[in-house]
């Protein structure tokens, strides 16, 4: 099953992707640090997804969480004070994320799309279709859904900046829920 994601996700950024090889070429430097990523077995799903940021429906319930997060680096840094999790589901039309971040402070200042949106509380999601850490795509949303979706070439300990960043994934959507209060640290 998880082929057939992959391949779903493909067909969507197939032309964005040969763009990139093309233009920039393949020259790419060996590894800064060790690429050992987890994996997650997604399932197909043939119940309804409502997308309102919530995973109330019957779909969700088979879905496995994922590990908590860990920093980018990995053991280079400390584990988050916080968890995040995710669940993923695919069906003929999409592909699900479900990402559940605790945090107490729910913050969320910038709402023009393709900024630089790491700077807020935000949910990030790197998507490798063939798992060699080049050639791959972001995307990142906060809790005022902003969006930011690039494509990065290599790794960012691998270059000095984003590549393709103005870059938008054709059919995205987002629905964010939060379960509290927004800018309020009462």
């Amino acid at each position: 099953m998880p082929k057939l994601v992959a391949r779903l996700f493909i067909a969507i950024v197939v032309n964005s992707l040969s763009f990139a090889q093309g233009f920039w070429g393949n020259e790419f430097p060996e590894r800064k640090i060790k690429y050992d990523p987890k994996t997650y077995v997604c399932y197909r799903t043939t119940n309804a997804v409502i997308l309102d940021g919530k995973i109330t429906e019957k779909a969700w319930e088979s879905a496995l969480w994922t590990d908590s997060f860990v920093d980018i680096e990995g053991d280079l840094k400390p584990n988050p004070y916080h968890d995040t999790r995710v669940k993923m589901l695919w069906d003929e039309n999409y592909f699900y994320f479900a990402a559940l971040l605790e945090e107490p402070h729910v913050w969320a200042t910038i709402t023009e799309r393709d900024e630089v949106i790491f700077k807020d509380n935000d949910f990030e999601i790197f998507l490798d279709p063939d798992g060699d850490t080049h050639n791959y795509y972001e995307i990142e949303v906060n809790a005022l859904e902003t969006e930011w979706d690039l494509i990065l070439l290599k790794p960012y300990h691998d270059q000095d900046k984003v590549v393709i960043d103005s870059w938008d994934i054709p059919g995205l959507i987002t629905q964010v829920h939060v379960d509290g209060t927004l800018n309020d640290p009462s």
